[in-house]
C-alpha cells in the first residue's frame, strides 16, 4: 500500500481544555422549519451484510445540531430500510433509497458508520469510529454532497462496544453533520422550505475556494524558505562562536544576510520570504544535535541576538514591502528548547509525560515530547494566553503577512481552531495561518486545514507524489490520482506545494543528483495549482539526504541550471491566468502518461509527462478544439494548416507545457465551468464496472469512494463485480485485497492499479484478476 494509514484524532485529548477552546463560526441558518429526512446505519466491519441501527444519544445530537440551523428532522424508522440497506454498501444506492422512503421530503441526511476496536493504550481501550454523512436536495441535478471522517475514542472498560463507542463521539459526528450542512445551505441555490415550495436563497458570506480564513494568495506569489544561519552572513560581529566545518554548529547566516540577498531573490522570481524562526533560542548542542536551525525557542518575545535585534528585523519586512514582497516568520508554538529558562520557572505549564514512545499513538502525539523537547500544556489558559499575546505582538511591530505554524500534528485542532481564529481576529482574514501538517493522507490534511481553522496548508501529499513520478520512476497519473483529491480541500487553490523542506530529504538527492529529473518534477510544481513553495539552495543544487546535510550552507553562482529554469517557470506563472488559477481537466492518464490541462476562459495550459521513448498524441475535448497552440515555454507558434486541432502531441522526456489560446474572448468559458464542477465531484457521473472471478477479493483505493486505503473499507463484490458511480475525469489508484489471518488483509503485489474515468454514456467496464494486470 502506498498511502500511510493515520489513525483518527483521539477525542479526549482536548476534553480538559473543552471549555476554553471551544468556538465556531456561527451556523448557517435555512429557512424556518425546512424538513430533513434523516436514515442512520452502522455497518458490521467483521460481517458481510450486517447493519445495526446507531445509539439514541448520536441520533439525539444530530437533531440539536440540525436544529440551530432551523431544520426540523424527520427521522426515518430504521426498520423501512435496514434490510434492503444490509443488501447493498454503496452511499449513493442508500442515498436513493432514502429518497424512496422519504418521497415529500426536501432535504435529505444519510449517517453511515463503521466501529473498529483499535487495540489497548495505556490501560484504555482505544476504538476508531468511522463515519460519512451525505446530504441532497430532492429533485436537484446535483449529485449529494459527503463528508468522511475518522475518529479515535479511548474507553475505560474492556466490556464497553461500539455503541458505547459511537455514543462517546456524538457531539463530533454531530457537528460533522451540521458543518456538511453550513457548507451545503451556503450554495447560492434556493433552499426548499419546509411545504416543498422555494425557501429564500441562504446567503453566503465566503468567497468560493477559501478556507475558514478567507485568506487568497497574491497573484503571482511564490514563497522561499530561508534557514537565517545556513543563508548569508551579512554581520560578523553578531556570530559568536562559529564552526563552518561542524554540520551542527552554528555557521554564522543572520538577517542581514537576508537583508543582502532580497534583490537576487526577487529576481528568482520570489514574492514572499518565509523565515526559519528568529526568537531568542537555545544556542548549545543537545546529546549532539545543533541549535543553529531555531526552532528550540527559549524567548518568544524577543530576537535571536545572533541573527540581529528587532529593529533589524523591523527593518527586513521595510525593505521587503519597499520591493512588493512579502515576510512571513516562523511560530513555534508546540514545545521549547531542551532546558530553557521557561521549564525551570513554569514548570507546571508542561505536561510532563516525557517523550513519544508510539508514534501511531495519537494521544502521544499531542501530549508527550516531540524529540524530547518540553512540551507545552496549551489547553491551561495562562498558556494560551502568553503564545497569543506574543503573537499579536509580533504582528503589530514587524507587520508580517503571516505566520508559519510548526507541529500541527503534534497540538490539538481545538486549540488550532482557537489561536487561529484569534489571530486572524487581530491580523485581517488577509494575513497567513500557514499550516505544517507533514503527512501524506489527504483525508488528514483536509479535516485539519478545515477543523484547525488554517489559511492554508503545505500540500505533502503532492510533495510524496513529485519525487515518485520523477526521482523513483513511478508511472505519472499518481499526480493524478493526488491532485483528485484536492475535491476534499476547503481551499485547494490555496495550497502551499514543495518538493522538499529542511525536514526532508533534497529533491536534488531524491533525483540521484540528475538535473533533468529535477527540473521535470518543479515543472510540474510550479505550474500547478496552489502556491509554490522553495527551499533556500534548490536554484543551486543543494544536497543532503538527511539532518543535518540537508541543512547545509547557501551557495549563490550565477549560471547554475536550476536557477535559470526556476526563474523562466515564475516568470511563465504569474504571465498566466491558467497557471494562477485554472481548473483542472485531466486530458488523459495512463501508466506511461499523465496530461491535464488548467483552463480558463481566455487561456488553457496544458501540462503533460510521458516518461517513455515515443510521441504520444493526446485528443482534446471539444472544448479545446480550434484554439491557437504555443510551446510556452520557447512560445514558438505551432502552424495551424487546415482543418482543426484535435490532439496534441505530447514528446517523451521533459515535460510538457503547451499553451492554447481560443479563436474568441472567452472561447473557453463553457469548459472551464465543466471542468470546475467536475473536479470538485460535483459534475456528471459514469457507471464503472469492475468483474472479478474471484468472490473473496475486495477492492480498496484512494478517495472515499474506494475506502480511502483502509482494508476494513474495502469494498466487496456483488453479484461478481463492483458498480460504481464516479465523477467523470476522476483518477483513483486502488488494489485488490483479501481477507487473512483475524483482524489483518492480504495485499496483491506490484504497482497500484490506475482508473481513470473519462467521458461516455455507457458503462466502462474492466475486468480483474488477482495479481493480473
Amino acid at each position: 500500500m502506498v498511502l500511510t494509514q493515520r489513525w483518527g484524532v483521539v477525542l479526549f485529548l482536548a476534553v480538559s481544555a473543552a471549555a476554553c477552546l471551544q468556538r465556531s463560526a456561527p451556523p448557517v441558518q435555512a429557512p424556518n422549519g425546512t424538513v430533513v429526512a434523516v436514515a442512520y446505519v452502522r455497518d458490521d466491519v467483521q460481517r458481510r451484510g450486517t447493519v445495526a441501527d446507531v445509539p439514541e444519544a448520536v441520533k439525539q445530537r444530530v437533531v440539536e445540531a440540525l436544529a440551530k440551523r432551523n431544520l426540523q428532522v424527520q427521522e426515518v424508522p430504521y426498520q423501512q430500510y435496514a434490510a434492503e440497506f444490509a443488501k447493498v454498501t454503496d452511499s449513493q444506492r442508500r442515498f436513493a433509497m432514502l429518497m424512496a422512503q422519504a418521497p415529500e421530503a426536501p432535504l435529505y441526511l444519510l449517517v453511515e458508520t463503521r466501529v473498529s476496536p483499535f487495540g489497548e493504550v495505556g490501560g484504555r481501550f482505544s476504538w476508531e469510529v468511522y463515519v460519512r454523512t451525505t446530504a441532497g436536495r430532492a429533485k436537484s441535478t446535483l449529485e449529494p454532497s459527503s463528508v468522511d471522517q475518522d475518529y479515535g475514542i479511548a474507553l475505560q472498560f474492556s466490556h464497553q462496544g461500539a455503541d458505547d463507542a459511537q455514543g462517546e463521539v456524538a457531539p463530533q459526528i454531530s457537528s460533522q453533520a451540521g458543518g456538511l450542512f453550513d457548507s451545503f445551505l451556503a450554495s447560492p441555490m434556493a433552499v426548499p422550505a419546509a411545504d416543498g415550495g422555494t425557501g429564500t436563497p441562504v446567503e453566503s458570506s465566503a468567497a468560493p475556494d477559501t478556507g475558514p480564513s478567507s485568506w487568497v494568495p497574491p497573484a503571482g506569489d511564490a514563497i522561499y524558505f530561508v534557514m537565517v544561519d545556513r543563508f548569508a552572513n551579512g554581520d560578523p560581529r553578531n556570530d559568536g562562536t562559529v564552526d563552518l566545518k561542524d554540520a551542527q554548529a552554528f555557521h554564522g547566516g543572520d538577517l542581514q544576510g537576508v537583508i543582502s540577498r532580497l534583490d537576487g531573490l526577487k529576481q528568482l522570481g520570489v514574492r514572499t520570504v518565509w523565515l526559519s524562526p528568529v526568537f531568542q533560542m537555545r544556542t548549545e548542542k543537545f546529546y549532539g544535535y545543533g541549535a543553529f536551525h531555531g526552532y528550540w525557542v527559549e524567548d518568544f518575545g524577543k530576537v535571536e541576538p545572533r541573527f540581529g535585534d528587532e529593529a533589524l528585523l523591523v527593518r527586513l519586512a521595510e525593505e521587503l514591502r519597499r520591493r512588493d514582497m512579502r515576510l512571513v516568520l516562523d511560530v513555534v508554538l508546540n514545545h521549547v528548547g531542551p532546558d530553557t529558562r521557561l521549564v525551570r520557572e513554569k514548570p507546571d505549564w508542561f505536561h510532563g509525560l516525557g517523550p513519544i514512545d508510539n508514534w501511531d499513538n495519537p494521544r502521544e502525539l499531542v501530549m508527550r515530547d516531540v524529540h524530547g523537547l518540553p512540551d507545552l500544556a496549551v489547553e491551561k489558559d495562562e498558556v494560551y494566553q502568553h503564545l497569543l499575546e506574543h503573537s499579536r505582538r509580533w504582528v503589530d511591530a514587524v507587520k508580517p503577512a503571516g505566520y508559519r505554524l510548526d507541529a500541527v500534528k503534534h497540538m490539538p485542532l481545538k486549540f488550532w481552531a482557537r489561536y487561529n481564529d484569534d489571530l486572524r481576529a487581530h491580523a485581517g482574514n488577509d494575513f497567513l495561518l500557514l499550516g505544517e501538517m507533514l503527512d501524506g493522507d489527504p483525508v488528514l490534511l483536509a479535516r485539519t486545514m478545515a477543523e484547525g481553522r488554517f489559511g492554508t496548508m503545505f500540500d505533502f501529499p503532492l510533495a510524496f507524489a513529485l519525487v515518485d513520478v520523477f526521482c523513483r520512476n513511478r508511472s505519472p497519473a499518481h499526480l493524478g490520482a493526488v491532485l483528485f483529491n484536492d475535491r476534499l480541500y476547503p481551499a485547494p487553490g490555496s495550497l502551499v506545494t514543495l518538493v522538499d523542506n529542511h525536514d526532508l530529504p533534497r529533491v536534488m538527492s531524491e533525483c540521484g543528483e540528475d538535473v533533468e529529473k529535477v527540473k521535470r518534477a518543479l515543472a510540474v510544481q510550479l505550474t500547478a495549482r496552489g502556491v509554490p513553495a522553495l527551499t533556500y539552495g534548490t536554484e543551486e543544487g543543494l544536497t543532503g539526504k538527511k539532518e543535518p546535510e540537508n541543512r547545509g550552507d547557501m551557495r549563490f553562482t550565477p549560471d547554475h541550471p536550476l536557477r535559470a529554469w526556476i526563474s523562466r517557470l515564475l516568470e511563465l506563472r504569474r504571465g498566466s491566468g491558467a497557471l494562477q488559477g485554472g481548473e483542472t481537466l485531466v486530458l488523459a492518464a495512463r501508466e506511461d502518461l499523465f496530461a491535464y490541462a488548467r483552463v480558463t476562459p481566455d487561456e488553457a495550459v496544458v501540462i503533460a509527462v510521458n516518461p517513455g521513448k515515443a510521441p504520444v498524441d493526446v485528443a482534446l475535448p471539444e472544448g479545446l478544439l480550434g484554439a491557437r497552440l504555443s510551446e510556452l515555454l520557447t512560445g514558438s507558434e505551432f502552424p495551424q494548416g487546415p482543418g482543426v486541432l484535435s490532439s496534441l502531441t505530447v514528446k517523451p522526456g521533459p515535460v510538457s507545457l503547451l499553451r492554447l489560446a481560443p479563436s474568441a474572448p472567452g472561447g473557453f468559458g463553457a469548459l472551464a465551468r465543466q471542468a470546475g464542477a467536475r473536479w470538485r465531484g460535483q459534475g456528471e457521473r459514469r457507471t464503472v464496472e469492475l468483474s472479478v472471478d474471484d468472490a473473496s477479493v475486495r477492492l480498496v483505493g484512494s478517495g472515499p469512494e474506494l475506502g480511502g486505503w483502509k482494508p476494513e473499507r474495502s469494498l466487496r463484490p456483488e453479484m461478481g463485480g463492483f458498480k460504481l458511480s464516479l465523477p467523470v475525469g476522476a483518477v483513483f489508484e486502488y488494489k485488490l485485497v483479501r481477507d487473512g489471518t483475524p483482524g489483518k488483509f492480504d495485499w496483491e503485489g506490484g504497482d497500484n492499479r490506475l482508473l481513470f474515468v473519462p467521458e461516455g454514456r455507457e458503462p466502462l467496464r474492466l475486468k480483474l484478476a488477482w495479481g493480473k494486470r
